[in-house]
Parts: C-alpha cells; structure tokens; sequence
C-alpha cells in the first residue's frame, strides 16, 4: 500500500453556515473559518472541509447551486476565498470544499434556458436536465410521469408549463437533477471542477455521486429509490472525473453511499479503482429506528439503541474495504442529530458519555472526520415550535406525520430528536450573546444551552471534552503507524452493552474497553490475551479478566510488542 498525505490527515467538518460570522451579519462566513484556523490546528485538526461556499438561493443551504463559479454574498467572495486558502496554506492546512454534481439550483441559468422554449440556446441546455411528459390516469387525468418519492418527502416531479413537461429532482423541487449522459453538461462540470482546482484546494467531498445516474426507462414504483440510486453507470462518471482531474492534482475525494456491497465499496475506493479516496457509509448513523407507529416511520421513529449494530457496520466497512483501499471513521455530519444526543447521555451523563464516544470512535485505524462541536459535546436543539427549524425537509415531514395521524406533540419531538438542523445550529464559542458566533440574530436559533457548553469554558480544563479530543487526535497523528494504520478486531462483538476492541499496530497495540449505557455491566475478556497491556488514558482501572464498568466509562489500554 503506497502511503498518501490523506490516510494520516485529522479532516474536520465545517457547517460554514454555522460556525462563525466575521461581519455580524448573524451568518457564518468564509473569513469566519479563517479565524478560527488556529483553534482547529490547536486540536490536532489538518485538514479541513467546508460545506457549499457557491452562490445560491439558500433553499437547502447552498446544494441548490445558482452559480459555480461564485461565492455566495452570505459567505464573502472570492477575494475572501483566495484568504481563506492563503491562512491554511500558512498553518500547513488542506481544505476539502463540497463538490454538487447531482443537481443545480433552478435559479442556475442553465435552467433557466432549458425551460424556456423561446431561448435560443433551449434546446442545447434543456438537455442538461431530465424530463418527461405526464400520463393519464384510468380516469383520464393528467398525472406526474411515476409515483417516484423525493428524498425529502415529496414528488420528484414538478410541472414546467412552458414546455408541458415535468422535470425531475430526487431533492427539493428547486433542485433539478442533471443530466450525466449529455456530453456538453460534464464538460462544463469538468471546467468548474477546474476552476477551483486552479484555486487551490485539496479535495472535494462529492455530494450525492451514487445519484448521477438514473432509470431512464422510467417505470413507476412507490418510492422507486432504485430508480435513481446506486445504478452501475454512475462509477463510469466518477472514473472519468477522478482520470481527468482527481488523481492528477493529488486531489484527496470523499464520497459517499449508503448499503454499498462489497463490489460496490471497492470500485468507490479501491487502490486501482480510480474513483474516490475514501467513503463517507451510513450503516452506523440509525442504530436506534425502529417501527414506533404508523406515522412516525424511517429515520423519525426512535426506538432502543442496538450498539451491536454500531460495532457490525463500523466491522463490516473495515472487512469490506480490507486491503484495496483505505477505512474512514466518523461519527456524523450535518445531516444527523449530535451525537452525544443520539447515542450517548446529555441528561446525567453529558460530558462522561462525550468523552466515551471519541475514545470508542478514534482508536480505531482509518482516517478521521471531526463534526463542528462535536468536540466540545454539542448536544441536539431543544425548541418547541416548528417555527424554529430551517431545515427545507423539516416541513416536509412534519406535515406527513400530521397527515397521517401523528399529534403535534409526537410529530414535534420526532423533529427536535432527528433534525438535521441539530447539527447546524451556530457553533458555540463563548458565554456571551449568540454563543460567540455573532454579534447579530443567528440565521438559526443558538441552541440553549451555549452559556455552558462553548470552547472557551473548556480550553483550560484539562479533564474538558475538548482536551479529550485534543489529546487523541493529537495522538492520532503521534502514532499514526499504529493507530491509523492498525487491523482492528472487535471483542464481544454481539454484546449489546459494550463496545471493545483491539486495535493491532506495528509495534504497538491498543485495547479500548467502553459501557454504551447508564447502568453498570460486566465485561469478559476470558478469551483476549492481556498480557503487556497497561493503562494508558481514560478512567484508570486495573486490566482484568472480568471488567466491571461503571455508566459511559472508557479505558485504553496500550501494549508494546517484542
């Protein structure tokens, strides 16, 4: 395996949107990051990754593309970018940018030809897009071309007049898919991809890349996800691009899929593939849904934490990839609840169960992505009125749950439990106005509890969640050879209660041990071989046999090898 400057990189998430606003204007920015970049390299933080910087309508936070080309005026512009760039370079920072092949926004001016049948250049863009006439129904009605449902809750069709077709958007309605087959739409793709290359960034995160391709024999099906996720096709789109541009600029790629097969997950990031460099799976992110009620289903519905799940998918993606690639690691992103609200405790056992989940987490071998505040153990929103949200799927849903029978009050705290918005309200710096993040109202409520959980009350405690994360990244990139590059193994993998595992390096080997709960359980580990362990970090327990840990406590311990 030839080593590359990514396996080793500590990548952190940035909700641009969120985490600091330079000019007061209550939203984030791009000379917010730059000021910040400090703080993150303090932490062990190398690389970073910004959500959309491009010019939009903001319907779902910048992946509704108006313009490539430009930076939107809520983040700065280019000479703000070009800064950005420039304080990274000088800290020895890379920076990933979101890359939006999917779709556009409809206010891009491609589509606002390909609609427009009086354009004179409409027939060459309204190829761009994906459309279709409608069909009747028995009853001799006009209806939508398949009963396809949005990831967002809605149809995927929407009626153009102009043209008496409909065009179809997986997302938001404001949001048309492209078209990957037309040879002049991924050109000019590939000249934006360029142009921020040119730039100088490092990587792109490639939003929803297992969506390039679609069915175009269209047949109809309820929600007909199939149709329009994971298709063979889509790797030849990605191949082209990674040829072209990814490789020979030593670009580092994420992409992303949900379910992907072991073929799958090795065409994305196999060594010799030439598509990405790592992949962002989701197996582990809805450990705790189940059927609750008929109204509240998929993702919304909550039900007991399975932690065997958590450990068979984080298991299964390291087998999966094995030696054809390289293993990622982290916990969520902008499009889960807070961890520490998902799987751990912020009632009793807040900071306890925050400390718990990094160590479980970034001991394991991989490379490590970092979520805004995950650090300082943000925790899920707690509003009470839909009002609050901003999410564009938020509104979606909610009226499904009410249309199907959910009370306001279930139907509210399916959102406030699930929301993306959880992990989007602004980043919390301080105890003053905002949390720090700004001067002005926030685009989004600060959550309520900044006055207490923020960086600068955990700065200088040495106990604080931030020390613990800045300790083990740190350590991360200290023992890399041993950490990043270890072959884990997971003990008591069907227990659901603990999470253990060995991680096997060259020279060194580390055996973390953790209680997923708030009660007190056992742990055997007749059957692991303990010999040369000893204590290195977390709550300081002797290494025996059977282990009695107390709730959300987590040990590591470290041997040397002969």
């Amino acid at each position: 395996m030839q080593k590359k400057w990514w396996m080793t990189t500590n990548i952190y998430q940035i909700y641009l949107r969120s985490f600091n606003d330079s000019n007061n204007d209550g939203i984030g920015d791009l000379l917010g990051v730059a000021e910040k970049l400090s703080y993150l390299k303090s932490i062990g933080i190398e690389t970073i990754w910004i959500s959309p910087h491009y010019d939009s309508p903001m319907d779902d936070n910048g992946y509704d593309v108006r313009d490539f080309y430009s930076v939107s005026s809520d983040y700065g512009d280019i000479k703000s970018f070009k800064q950005l760039i420039e304080k990274a370079r000088e800290l020895d920072m890379k920076v990933l940018v979101d890359l939006v092949l999917n779709h556009t926004s409809d206010e891009h001016e491609w589509f606002k030809i390909a609609k427009d049948p009086t354009h004179p250049l409409h027939h060459k863009y309204h190829d761009y897009y994906i459309w279709q006439k409608g069909k009747r129904d028995a009853d001799g009605l006009m209806i939508r071309p398949t009963r396809w449902i949005s990831w967002f809750g809605g149809p995927t069709w929407d009626y153009n007049e102009a043209t008496d077709e409909y065009y179809l958007h997986i997302f938001s309605k404001k949001m048309p898919d492209l078209n990957w087959r037309n040879e002049d739409m991924k050109n000019d793709m590939k000249k934006i991809i360029k142009y921020w290359i040119d730039l100088g960034i490092d990587g792109f995160r490639v939003d929803a890349a297992n969506h390039l391709e679609k069915n175009w024999d269209f047949p109809d099906g309820l929600p007909g996800y199939e149709n329009f996720s994971s298709l063979p096709k889509h790797h030849e789109y990605i191949k082209e691009l990674a040829l072209e541009l990814f490789e020979p600029y030593n670009l580092l790629t994420l992409g992303e899929s949900g379910g992907a097969t072991k073929e799958e997950v090795r065409k994305y990031v196999g060594f010799n593939s030439h598509e990405f460099n790592l992949l962002i799976h989701f197996g582990h992110c809805w450990a705790d849904t189940g059927y609750t009620e008929p109204a509240i289903t998929g993702k919304w519905s909550k039900t007991e934490l399975r932690v065997t799940d958590i450990k068979k998918s984080y298991d299964h993606q390291y087998q999966v990839v094995g030696n054809e690639g390289f293993n990622l690691i982290y916990w969520h992103n902008h499009d889960q609840p807070r961890v520490v609200s998902h799987y751990g405790n912020t009632e009793k056992y807040w900071e306890k169960s925050a400390k718990m989940l990094a160590m479980t987490l970034y001991f394991m071998p991989g490379t490590a992505i970092v979520y805004q505040g995950e650090e300082i153990g943000m925790t899920n929103v707690l509003y009470d009125d839909i009002s609050d949200f901003r999410d564009v799927e938020v509104f979606t849903e909610y009226n499904n749950m009410l249309n199907n029978g959910a009370t306001k009050e279930k139907a509210l705290q399916a959102i406030v439990d699930r929301s993306r918005d959880n992990a989007r309200t602004p980043m919390q710096w301080n105890s003053s106005i905002n949390g720090g993040f700004s001067k002005a109202e926030p685009w989004i409520k600060t959550n309520y509890n900044y006055k207490t959980i923020n960086v600068e009350n955990q700065e200088y405690d040495e106990n604080s969640i931030l020390n613990t994360y800045r300790f083990i990244l740190k350590h991360r990139i200290a023992d890399a050879k041993n950490i990043v590059f270890g072959k884990i193994e997971f003990i008591n993998i069907d227990d659901n209660e603990s999470y253990c595992y060995i991680n096997k390096g060259k020279d060194k080997d580390y055996l973390l041990i953790a209680n997923f709960r708030d009660y007190e359980i056992e742990i055997s580990l007749k059957d692991v071989s303990l010999r040369g362990f000893e204590y290195f970090y977390g709550d300081r327990v002797s290494l025996k046999e059977t282990m009695n840990l107390k709730p959300y406590e987590a040990i590591l311990y470290r041997r040397n090898k002969a």
